[in-house]
């Protein structure tokens, strides 16, 4: 069936957050909260970085920007145009000493500790959930990471004191919740998903094992607790992992969850959907199509050419070496060029981080990620809550390189999209430029 790609009009781009001494990315870790009347909340991982040596730039939970970062909460108050620095709010620091962390993510353990009492069903409140290390896992200095959830009833001002960490049953090791909007059934009740992880093993000395399966989570209690509810889905192989969950709640009482499948059965964005309240789940099927593509046409070099003070890496680096940019015998440094799109993600995955939601008018859209060349932010749109769906949109493929996406969205007041992720453009920082917040607005015709 030949599907028909959706017409994007009245598009512009616009950064939120850029510095060339910074490492800012990962918004759908961080979320967005859209308070109406033009404000809108987002946030995002925010680190020093030199982009000299890979640690500058990796994922590494040791060793990266996320081990030095700080949730930087940033504010519109003119429908995402402009971001000003004075309204800024630091949610939470990774950098933080590991014992100050600890006291902090633990304090609900303290005897006689008071719980704030906010309504997470107000238009004013919001939710932030995010991992930290908590200690080290095995003996190659591995991370413990623990999720954990903060709370505001004041449009993310302030922020509680006492946090909520997340159940990890049945699985044992950790969860990773994202920033997507937790469903609210018309009880009260809360439900949101999670990528869920078994604990490593001693000799394990992977740094980001991937998630065994994806399950959702219900609060009756504002976020106070969460439990178990039920598996969404896993990868029948074994060989692959299911991630990147969003939940969308349908005026019919139907949830569906949006995922990504990373190599095992398949490469793809799939959907499953479930009719009790989320306690069963269809099986996930693919809402992508092959051989319908917009951005085989556009194919770019894969790397940039080598000249004689530049340097590539031939690879990401593997297991907990992290090696470091070569000197020259001057003193200074090589220029690192941006390195194969594959570098970022392992493989050459079309798609990346989805981020399902529903307009006004009943369409449901999925935003993406593509890693591979050309890359930048796509997105998918259903008129029919799912059913079919058309073929993919761009709505950028101007990426310096593959270390981009995660994004968020809303829409505006005046019925156009607004969205957030993280982006790379040769500005002539090493490692294929500056990563910055950026944003995109537009209409779907």
């Amino acid at each position: 069936m030949n599907r028909i790609a959706p017409e994007l009009t009245d598009m512009h781009h616009i950064k939120l957050c850029y510095s060339k001494d910074r490492y800012c990315s990962w918004p759908r870790m961080g979320g967005i909260f859209n308070f109406g009347n033009g404000e809108i909340a987002v946030l995002h991982y925010h680190a020093p970085s030199r982009y000299h040596v890979v640690a500058d730039i990796s994922h590494s939970y040791r060793t990266g920007p996320w081990s030095r970062a700080k949730i930087l909460l940033q504010r519109s108050l003119d429908h995402g145009e402009t971001w000003p620095r004075e309204n800024d709010v630091v949610v939470w620091d990774e950098s933080l000493p590991l014992e100050e962390k600890r006291a902090i993510l633990y304090r609900a353990d303290e005897p006689g500790v008071a719980r704030q009492q906010i309504d997470l069903t107000c238009p004013d409140a919001a939710v932030h959930f995010a991992h930290a290390a908590t200690g080290t896992a095995n003996a190659y200095g591995q991370p413990t990471l623990q999720c954990f959830g903060f709370r505001s009833g004041d449009r993310g001002r302030t922020w509680e004191t006492v946090p909520t960490r997340a159940n990890t049953e049945p699985y044992g090791g950790y969860v990773v919740r994202h920033g997507h909007p937790l469903v609210q059934f018309p009880d009260g009740t809360l439900m949101g998903v999670a990528s869920c992880h078994e604990p490593m093993s001693a000799e394990d000395i992977s740094e980001q094992s991937d998630s065994v399966a994806v399950a959702v989570y219900g609060s009756d209690d504002n976020g106070l607790t969460w439990e178990y509810v039920a598996e969404v889905a896993r990868d029948p192989t074994g060989l692959g992992a299911i991630t990147y969950p969003g939940l969308l709640l349908l005026p019919s009482g139907r949830l569906q969850c949006y995922m990504l499948s990373k190599l095992g059965m398949r490469n793809a964005i799939q959907m499953a959907h479930s009719d009790d309240g989320g306690y069963s789940w269809s099986q996930p099927k693919p809402i992508v199509a092959w051989g319908q593509s917009p951005w085989a046409g556009r194919r770019m070099p894969d790397a940039a050419a080598v000249k004689s003070d530049e340097y590539v890496y031939p690879a990401w680096p593997v297991g907990s070496h992290y090696y470091n940019l070569p000197v020259k015998e001057d003193g200074s440094y090589f220029k690192a060029v941006a390195p194969p799109s594959s570098w970022w993600g392992g493989l050459r995955v079309h798609y990346r981080s989805p981020w399902p939601m529903r307009l006004r008018d009943g369409r449901i859209v999925v935003l993406f990620a593509r890693r591979k060349r050309p890359t930048g932010i796509g997105l998918f749109v259903s008129e029919d809550d799912g059913a079919t769906w058309s073929a993919e949109a761009i709505v950028r493929d101007d990426g310096s390189g593959g270390d981009l996406g995660y994004p968020v969205a809303t829409q505006l007041d005046d019925g156009r999209i607004f969205t957030a992720y993280y982006f790379m453009e040769d500005d002539g920082n090493n490692f294929g430029g500056t990563r910055h917040i950026a944003g995109s607005f537009f209409r779907l015709a």
